[in-house]
């Protein structure tokens, strides 16, 4: 099994494992879901139906984000080996001449930009859950963690997993692109062999 099949297996696995354990963990803490910090749940009045269904709608766009970065994407080769801003000007636009910063015009080829966008967020995600997860452990156990709801009091509606995904997230499409960049060179480099 390739590495990138073991982490899509690692993650997806992971991240049902933790929507499971988020939902039991609300229902114990909150059967009413009086405490839920979903704004759906908290701006349109759902339900445990509802609440259950977007998760399940949540895990199925993760799914496929998942496939799509770890498993389908097939990235494209470039000839391009000694500069990473080169690189990523050729995969994007078909022309390593095309470096701008910030890739502020829109990509010729697409896919690479889905493939980096699907890869944050289906990496980030399992990682954002957890601390919900953790969150509902410490209510539940009536853990005085004072610093950490402190902290979750700061952002909007308490809701820190949507910033700390956000913010991974933003961090991981360096890594895809840096990542990308080392394998495409050193396929490059074993083909002049």
């Amino acid at each position: 099994m390739s590495k990138k099949k073991a982490a899509f297996l690692i993650l997806t696995i992971s991240y049902f494992l933790l929507t499971v354990c988020d939902l039991l963990l609300t229902f114990i803490a909150t059967p009413d879901l009086e405490l839920e910090g979903n704004p759906l749940v908290r701006g349109f009045g759902m339900d445990w139906f509802g609440l259950i269904a977007v998760n399940i709608l949540t895990y199925t766009l993760y799914f496929v984000m998942a496939y799509y970065s770890y498993i389908k994407y097939k990235s494209p080769k470039s000839a391009e080996t000694q500069d990473v801003r080169r690189y990523l000007s050729d995969i994007t636009y078909g022309d390593p001449e095309k470096v701008n910063i910030g890739m502020w015009r829109l990509p010729k080829y697409w896919s690479p930009q889905v493939a980096c966008l699907c890869f944050a967020v289906s990496t980030a995600m399992p990682i954002a859950r957890l601390v919900i997860v953790f969150e509902w452990y410490f209510i539940l156990k009536g853990i005085e963690a004072s610093l950490f709801f402190s902290i979750v009091a700061v952002f909007p509606m308490g809701r820190i997993d949507f910033f700390i995904a956000l913010f991974l997230a933003w961090g991981l499409t360096f890594v895809w692109i840096y990542s990308e960049f080392h394998a495409n060179r050193d396929a490059v480099l074993k083909e002049k062999e």
